[in-house]
């Protein structure tokens, strides 16, 4: 029997799937992500740790795999974007610097004088934004580290330095790459005036490759960290959103693919790039050249300003916080639609919580917050939504995935306050079982992504909304449009 590893290397936690070819899952597992924070604004992951917390858990998937099976392939799934330096032995230089680190932020002017930021968007496929992400860290260690950064030999990501680690060998997938924002997104090829801005020859960078490719067999010390066989291959998988999107069946245009983790992401397939990024939105490569481009939209960090509600305002003090997700979709399951006139508001970010919002428990039930919790990103993602639509990027269906989408509350909410269908398949291991299917396919059992998900990506169930409470979350939403959007104009 074939088998098939895949990990969602998220954020906040590294998720895995054990998978077969017929779409048994055999195994889960999921190691949390330790950060650091050495100064005010920095957040970082220590290196080694990282690995043997990957290596733990794809030796803990394969315990599982039953006798006569093996595990044929390995692929991953990473909200990439965390930047790392090596030395000339490949030893990293620097702790990995995580995508939410801040150290660059407010500095552009200092550290690429010459930049031409409204240029960014349209090459690697990302906006340049608050300046985070690999080329603003790797600007900020030229500039304010230029020991360290002038012995750096080699510029990476987690995600291609652990596969590195894997195989011996340096590859990263065209998807996972826009995060690295040093590519030329449309020609699929570095981009020489970035590497020549950052004094990176190309040789120090990962080749590049599409998604579902081969990029070698584990080493013997990478079989031996591994658990696996000098068989197994590795397989370069995805950025985490296109590769859940392979992992719910969501890979034509008019699907609409909700992750919600840290932040929560809108993923469109799209076949017109050039409209995602007059939108400015995120792009990513996706079924390129064969299949259409993707765009996303993103509220960012939300999902931490979602742990802070449940932690101070619902979560009661003598209650477990190991239940504190239970007990939240639980409150707010016994309030109606509307919360009883509570909202918060969902365009602000994780670190401002105004005081109105905090004192709300002198006054409110803790269910009634709970349930506000759960309508405030279902009516903002309405909102864009609808404001995508008008220009012509239509949803025809949601897929919501991740931790929300395990609750039995929260997935009806977003269905009625949409008005769409909502499916739900693959929870918490959309990414992962993505990434497993692109191992599939890279070792050339399937042709694609459909037939690969027609046998490995199950069934799910899907939620059709009440008219009677969609009406009703009709005028819900027409008072939040009142109360908050005039803000962000």
């Amino acid at each position: 029997m074939d088998l098939f590893i895949g990990l969602d290397v998220g954020t906040s936690a590294v998720k895995g799937v054990l998978l077969s070819a017929e779409g048994k899952q055999l195994a889960l597992g999921k190691r949390n992500t330790r950060f650091i924070f050495p100064q005010q604004g920095f957040i970082e992951v220590e290196p080694e740790e990282h690995y043997r917390s990957v290596c733990d858990l794809i030796q803990e998937l394969a315990s599982h795999a039953p006798a006569g099976a093996w595990v044929r392939a390995i692929s991953m799934a990473f909200a990439s974007g965390n930047s790392l330096l090596l030395d000339e032995m490949d030893r990293p230089l620097i702790n990995i610097i995580n995508w939410m680190d801040e150290r660059a932020i407010g500095k552009t002017k200092a550290i690429f004088p010459d930049l031409v930021v409204e240029e960014v968007h349209t090459t690697v496929g990302w906006p340049w934004g608050k300046g985070t992400f690999p080329l603003a860290h790797l600007g900020w260690l030229k500039k304010y580290q230029p020991d360290t950064y002038r012995r750096a030999a080699r510029f990476c990501m987690n995600s291609d330095w652990l596969m590195y680690r894997l195989t011996g060998r340096w590859g990263m997938d065209h998807s996972t790459a826009s995060t690295f924002f040093l590519i030329d997104q449309v020609n699929r090829c570095w981009h020489k005036p970035y590497l020549d801005i950052l004094e990176i020859p190309e040789e120090a960078i990962s080749s590049l490759g599409p998604s579902g490719s081969v990029l070698g067999p584990l080493t013997r010390q990478g079989a031996e960290d591994t658990g696996l066989t000098e068989a197994t291959v590795v397989v370069l998988g995805a950025f985490d959103h296109p590769s859940a999107a392979r992992g719910t069946g969501f890979t034509k245009v008019g699907d609409l693919l909700l992750s919600c983790g840290t932040s929560w992401v809108g993923f469109y397939p799209i076949e017109d790039r050039d409209q995602a990024i007059s939108q400015r939105l995120l792009v990513d490569s996706f079924l390129t050249p064969e299949g259409p481009w993707a765009m996303m939209f993103s509220l960012p960090e939300i999902g931490r300003r979602i742990d802070w509600y449940i932690e101070n305002l619902v979560l009661m003090e003598e209650e477990n916080p190991d239940e504190k997700y239970t007990i939240f979709s639980e409150s707010s399951e016994k309030i109606p639609p509307g919360a009883r006139g509570v909202y918060l508001n969902p365009f602000l970010d994780s670190k401002h919580v105004p005081q109105s919002e905090i004192d709300l428990h002198a006054t409110r039930s803790r269910e009634e917050i709970a349930r506000a919790v759960m309508e405030g990103p279902a009516l903002r993602m309405r909102y864009n939504i609808e404001r995508l639509a008008k220009v012509g990027i239509e949803a025809n269906r949601i897929a919501m995935v991740g931790g929300p989408a395990e609750s039995l509350v929260w997935p009806r909410i977003v269905a009625e306050i949409t008005g769409l269908e909502l499916k739900l398949i693959n929870g918490q291991t959309a990414g992962a079982v993505g990434a497993a299917i692109l191992a599939a396919i890279g070792v050339g059992l399937f042709r694609d992504e459909r037939e690969a998900f027609a046998s490995m990506g199950g069934e799910g169930t899907v939620i059709t909304p009440s008219t009677t409470t969609a009406h009703l979350y009709d005028s819900i939403y027409q008072e939040f449009l009142e109360r908050y959007v005039h803000e962000q104009v």
